[in-house]
């Protein structure tokens, strides 16, 4: 906490500053008046300027309370770190313009290689190939030419929404309803083999769970 606040400041050796050493301590303390904070005259720190001193201790003291200090009752660490924090916001206020003009830059994400399995992601939508096929689509529902293949698929969309059969050119009638034709009678089918094992599974869970007792074979009840 001492270190990013003294690197912010400026101070020429944040990172071997150790405040439990009572001389560093100190020195940090009068460096911070002398260099930021400047609340006496120069004259006036002769207190805090002794820091080899047995009166350093009641100098500080005295000065803390001449900064209205919230922590004068609080321990040496919590004083500092208000005395830091304090000179950081009159050195913010002294050179406000100059520090919200700094931009800071972003670090930058590496982007995820994905991978897809929808072969619809793989496709390219200007090549020859898929404008021919959207054309022979729109043929057959009747979507006029526009040069951006895509918007013809999203009107062929549209149609196949409101109208699944949409009416088309007589000569490719049999194109369109040919297939629809087989699809809805597999369809159909479908429906009767799923009618067919539902039958087969009720039929199945009523020899289970009937009366043992009952011999339908024989038309009665019991023996």
């Amino acid at each position: 906490m001492f270190k990013l606040k003294l690197t912010a400041l400026g101070h020429p050796n944040p990172d071997a500053f150790n405040c439990e050493d009572e001389k560093e301590y100190r020195s940090v303390v009068l460096w911070l008046e002398d260099q930021k904070i400047r609340h006496y005259k120069i004259e006036e720190r002769e207190g805090l300027r002794n820091i080899d001193g047995d009166k350093w201790t009641a100098a500080y003291a005295e000065y803390q309370k001449d900064l209205v200090s919230p922590v004068t009752d609080g321990t040496l660490n919590e004083q500092l770190n208000w005395l830091l924090s304090y000179a950081i916001r009159l050195e913010y206020a002294d050179n406000a313009a100059k520090y919200n003009n700094v931009k800071v830059e972003q670090p930058k994400q590496a982007t995820p290689n994905v991978v897809s399995s929808n072969p619809l992601d793989n496709l390219d939508f200007n090549s020859p190939a898929f404008k021919a096929g959207v054309d022979r689509v729109c043929t057959l529902t009747g979507v006029g030419p526009h040069p951006d293949p895509k918007l013809r698929l999203a009107a062929v969309s549209k149609i196949l929404k409101t109208a699944p059969h949409p009416d088309c050119l007589n000569s490719d009638i049999s194109v369109v309803q040919q297939p629809s034709d087989v699809l809805k009678l597999l369809f159909v089918q479908d429906l009767r083999d799923l009618q067919t094992k539902i039958n087969e599974a009720i039929v199945s869970v009523q020899t289970v769970t009937a009366d043992p007792r009952t011999d339908t074979t024989l038309g009665r009840v019991g023996r």
